[in-house]
């Protein structure tokens, strides 16, 4: 199971259709950390992930991490969870990563959903309370 991934696979056999599927994957360095780099891109080339999204914190001088990469795609992440009623998956780190996370939508639904600071809250507590918003976080 990675993660939110295994999930297409219980909705495809309960019958129920699944729309896009996009993965922001972020781990230190590619050559060590990407353990499920053949899988991820079976999963593309088969159509199980509609997209994705890497950030190697390690690989290059400017630290990038997936956080930057949700950053420049605000627009498709609203597309997701604003207008085809998508879930969001964070599975990772709870000290910094979930909570960056959850910033950058609580931003995105604001900026894009034009809604209040405690609207946007809302919004992704109902999110959360029809399980389109869940983490899987340690720290």
């Amino acid at each position: 199971s990675l993660g939110g991934v295994s999930f297409t696979f219980i909705f495809e056999k309960e019958g129920k259709p699944v729309g896009d599927t996009i993965l922001y994957f972020g781990c230190r360095k590619a050559q060590e950390d990407y353990l499920y780099e053949d899988e991820l891109k079976a999963y593309v080339e088969e159509g199980t992930l509609t997209k994705l999204h890497l950030a190697f914190s390690r690989d290059q001088p400017e630290k990038v991490y997936v956080t930057h990469l949700l950053h420049q795609n605000k627009e498709e992440i609203w597309k997701v969870i604003g207008e085809s009623n998508g879930h969001i998956y964070v599975c990772g780190d709870a000290r910094n990563m979930a909570k960056d996370v959850h910033n950058i939508i609580l931003e995105i639904i604001q900026e894009y959903g034009q809604k209040s600071k405690n609207d946007a809250e809302a919004y992704i507590k109902r999110m959360e309370s029809q399980r389109r918003y869940s983490a899987d976080v340690w720290s």
